[in-house]
C-alpha cells in the first residue's frame, strides 16, 4: 500500500476547455468551476472535451469528476504535447476504459489516472461513451503533481457518509423525508511528519488552500479502485501542527469534506 498523497495545485484551472457540443446553460467552462455539481452537458452521446493548458505543464495525476454515466459507459483519456485535438495521445492513451476498471467507477462518478512518474503535456482529451444516453456530463477536471506523505496516516482515522436529508416524525406516526445530497467526510492523522513536509507541503496547504480551495487527497494511490480512494473537496478545519516527541517531527490532522 502506497502512502496517502495530496494534489493541492490544480493546473487545469489556468487552461481553456472546448467540447464536441454543449448545452446552453451547461457549457464546457463549467468544468473549471469549484463546484462538481455545476456540470458540462453535451447535446448528444458519445461526446468529448479538450483542455488546453496554454503551455506545457508537468503533472502526474488527472481526475475527472462529477460524471453521471450509466454502468455501461466507457471513457478514454489522452494526453498530448503536440496535438491540439488531443487525438494523438503521444504522452498517454488509456484506450477505452470500462466501468469497474481501477481508474473508473460510475458509483463514485469519477475517473482517476495516477502516472508512475511526472510527464509533460499541454492538451488533455477526455472521451465519454454511454450507450443509449441522450447526453453525457462531467463536473470538473483536475491535473497536477501529487506529493506522497513520507509516513502514512495512523490507525484510528475515519471516513463516513454525511447525508443532508431532513427526517421528521409527525404526530400521526409518519416519518417524512426531504431528500438532499450526501458526501464523504475524511478524518486522518499523520503523526510523523518530517521537517521538509511540515514547512513545505503542510505549510502551503494551510496558507494557500485553507478552507477555501479544493484539494485532492488519495488515501491509496495504488488502490484497486482509485475513485473510491480519492477525495476531492475542502479541508473543513485548519487544524494545528503539533510538535512530536522527537524535535524535528510534527503531527497534522486532515479533515476533508468531499465536494458534490
Amino acid at each position: 500500500m502506497a502512502n496517502a498523497s495530496l494534489v493541492i495545485d490544480n493546473l487545469a484551472l489556468a487552461g481553456n476547455v472546448a467540447a464536441s457540443s454543449q448545452a446552453l446553460t451547461m457549457p464546457a467552462s463549467k468544468l473549471l468551476t469549484p463546484h462538481p455539481s455545476e456540470r458540462w452537458r453535451s447535446l448528444d452521446a458519445p461526446a468529448w472535451f479538450v483542455l488546453d493548458s496554454g503551455l506545457a505543464i508537468t503533472a502526474d495525476t488527472v481526475m475527472i469528476g462529477g460524471l453521471t454515466c450509466s454502468a455501461g459507459a466507457t471513457v478514454r483519456l489522452r494526453l498530448s504535447s503536440i496535438d491540439a485535438t488531443g487525438v494523438a495521445g503521444d504522452v498517454l492513451d488509456t484506450g477505452s476504459v470500462a466501468n469497474g476498471d481501477p481508474s473508473f467507477d460510475v458509483d463514485y462518478g469519477s475517473f482517476v489516472a495516477v502516472l508512475d512518474a511526472p510527464a509533460e503535456w499541454r492538451y488533455l482529451r477526455f472521451d465519454i461513451a454511454d450507450p443509449g444516453a441522450d447526453y453525457v456530463e462531467a463536473g470538473f477536471v483536475l491535473e497536477g503533481l501529487r506529493e506522497e506523505m513520507e509516513v502514512n496516516f495512523q490507525q484510528g482515522g475515519s471516513v463516513q457518509y454525511v447525508d443532508r436529508s431532513r427526517v421528521s416524525s409527525t404526530s400521526s406516526g409518519l416519518t417524512l423525508v426531504w431528500n438532499d445530497n450526501h458526501f464523504r467526510r475524511l478524518d486522518l492523522s499523520f503523526g510523523w511528519v518530517d521537517e521538509d513536509q511540515r514547512y513545505g507541503l503542510i505549510e502551503r496547504l494551510d496558507r494557500a488552500c485553507g478552507r477555501r480551495k479544493n484539494v485532492l487527497l488519495i488515501t491509496e494511490p495504488n488502490s484497486p479502485n482509485l475513485p473510491r480512494s480519492s477525495f476531492f473537496g475542502l479541508m473543513t478545519d485548519l487544524t494545528p501542527v503539533t510538535f512530536g516527541v522527537i524535535f524535528d517531527l510534527f503531527g497534522k490532522q486532515f479533515r476533508l469534506d468531499e465536494r458534490v
